[in-house]
């Protein structure tokens, strides 16, 4: 079959693809940008809001599936062109094309009447496919788990923290999905001769939140269980406010919302029918979704921009203590020990503070790879000079000079991990 996959440069088209290509598909990927060697037609999804602007690309195509969406918009209005006025326009299209088989993407919990625009924009594009005679199906994957997955990275992330505190914790409800089986069951989907009208893509079990984590925790060998508060609502709503400011927060008020009302299991489904399109195979279960191996690269997901703050703030720290806290005649007193002459003093403190203060800054503002090995030679270059010229420091009980090795070793390793050029 040659099949064009929308939307394909994200999480599920883009594994949709590899599997279609493997099952030895002519798979056809669609979207803003052409990667590199892959059969590719460039569209922006937005524009096409009527069928003859669809009409060119579905030639030769003998099956749609649409994998576009988007969780936060951008500007208003871009929930309701994404999710119901592109995809009405393509399912009129595919109508007038011939192009039968139609595999949609949704969300479990769209409802005309849903408590999010997500949501309703979701049910509007159901909604608008259900009107035309095609081979189509609807599918509403749940929570769904990808080792290369924005928000599985996150909740990796989560899961290896030594306590958290989260709202709904324990009284949300969701039903992870594995990729491989998502698209394995599309697969299914748009080969069989009479595909459902609906398919709920969910996993093998139902689960709160803080049970999630802990699967994927256990399967981290992360340690033992870790303690899991519940924050209060009207706290929570305040945190997704401010947090909805940051443009790339997955905390908003709407996932929030979402995320609330699955306590009453709009999120959740019977998982036979992915079952049966398995052909038999079990559903990964989320405790075994995560391994080992993913252990390092989740902890240092947050605990590199943690060190990058702590050492923020030690240098600012610094440049405060040096040039309005602590007497400026002990500090050029040392100065002059290490050679500098007493008429420099001054200068070379001032210098020497505001050279602590913007390495902080640019740790906070614009962190670069090259700030690590710059401050590894400063704090070299500070201990050994100290090593010579004021040796008691070594002796010192509150060790001035000894808490520099930790420090050192830390920026060798920030500076190794860093993956920015």
């Amino acid at each position: 079959m040659r099949i064009l996959v929308l939307g394909a440069t994200g999480l599920i088209g883009r594994h949709l693809l590899a599997t279609l290509h493997a099952a030895g598909h002519a798979a056809i990927g669609a979207g803003r940008k052409a990667p590199p060697a892959s059969a590719w037609r460039e569209m922006d999804f937005a524009d096409l809001t009527s069928a003859d602007a669809w009409l060119p690309h579905l030639a030769d195509v003998d099956a749609v599936v649409n994998c576009v969406g988007i969780l936060r918009e951008r500007s208003p209005g871009d929930y309701e062109g994404l999710h119901h006025l592109a995809p009405a326009a393509l399912f009129a299209a595919c109508e007038r094309a011939g192009v039968r088989r139609v595999v949609h993407l949704s969300a479990l919990g769209s409802a005309e009447d849903a408590p999010t625009a997500y949501w309703r924009s979701k049910a509007a594009g159901e909604r608008a496919l259900e009107r035309h005679a095609l081979e189509s199906t609807i599918v509403r994957p749940s929570l769904v788990y990808s080792p290369d997955g924005a928000s599985s990275k996150l909740f990796l992330a989560l899961a290896t923290l030594p306590a958290l505190a989260l709202p709904a914790a324990h009284g949300s409800r969701v039903q992870p999905v594995h990729i491989d089986d998502l698209c394995a069951a599309l697969l299914a989907v748009l080969t069989m001769p009479a595909p459902p009208r609906e398919l709920a893509a969910v996993g093998p079990r139902a689960m709160s939140m803080a049970a999630y984590l802990a699967c994927l925790r256990g399967g981290m060998a992360a340690g033992a269980g870790m303690p899991m508060l519940e924050v209060p609502m009207p706290l929570a709503r305040l945190a997704a406010r401010a947090a909805a400011l940051h443009p790339a927060s997955a905390l908003t008020p709407d996932s929030l919302a979402m995320l609330a009302a699955s306590a009453n299991g709009c999120n959740t489904a019977d998982p036979a029918p992915m079952r049966a399109l398995l052909a038999g195979r079990p559903l990964r279960d989320p405790a075994g979704f995560a391994a080992p191996a993913q252990k390092p690269a989740a902890v240092l997901s947050w605990a590199m921009p943690l060190a990058t703050t702590a050492m923020a703030a030690l240098w600012l720290w610094t440049a405060y203590v040096s040039w309005f806290a602590w007497p400026h005649a002990g500090s050029i007193a040392w100065l002059t020990a290490c050679g500098i002459p007493a008429a420099w003093g001054e200068a070379t403190l001032a210098a020497a503070s505001l050279l602590d203060a913007s390495i902080g800054c640019a740790l906070l503002l614009r962190p670069r790879r090259w700030l690590w090995p710059l401050q590894l030679a400063l704090v070299g270059g500070y201990t050994v000079a100290m090593s010579f010229c004021l040796p008691e420091f070594w002796l010192h009980p509150f060790g001035p000079l000894s808490k520099n090795l930790p420090i050192l070793a830390l920026l060798l390793a920030m500076w190794r991990l860093d993956e920015r050029k």
